[in-house]
């Protein structure tokens, strides 16, 4: 829209026609202009529905993979919850057993302790030890 303003009249002077006429020229104009627009938009509107469309479809896909990875997280989740609470348990059996060994360690060095004091522990011989040769002549004799 380049050009100079005018009124109707002054355009309908210059144009040598009734300003009536002028103004029912801008008028028809303007309606074609705007069924042309509307026609340009509803095109893009159908164009973007499809566009629409395809994004709600990657959505939901997009949707399903997520709740996927958050079952499996969940799953994962309690398993490792689960090897958790087994390694406490075991952990704790462990420091039961590690509490009793030491007890009953003490209670062989209070016994060896007073069996020493007393005189009364004679070192048992510790038994011979044989080589492989010695323990196949065993067998030998023995069969």
């Amino acid at each position: 829209m380049d050009g100079k303003w005018m009124t109707y009249t002054e355009a309908a002077v210059r144009l040598g026609v009734a300003p009536e006429a002028v103004r029912e020229a801008h008028i028809a104009t303007l309606k074609t202009d705007l069924e042309r627009l509307t026609a340009e938009l509803a095109g893009e509107r159908v164009g973007r529905q499809g566009e629409v469309e395809l994004l709600k479809g990657q959505l939901v896909t997009e949707r399903e993979r997520a709740d996927r990875a958050v079952t499996d997280l969940t799953g994962e989740r309690a398993a490792r919850q689960a090897d958790q609470e087994q390694l406490a348990a075991a952990r704790a059996a462990a420091d039961r057993a590690t509490a009793e060994l030491v007890e009953l360690v003490k209670r062989l060095a209070a016994i060896a302790k007073t069996q020493t004091s007393a005189g009364t522990v004679e070192a048992e011989p510790e038994p011979p030890r044989r080589g492989k040769l010695g323990r196949a002549w065993g067998w030998f004799l023995r069969n």
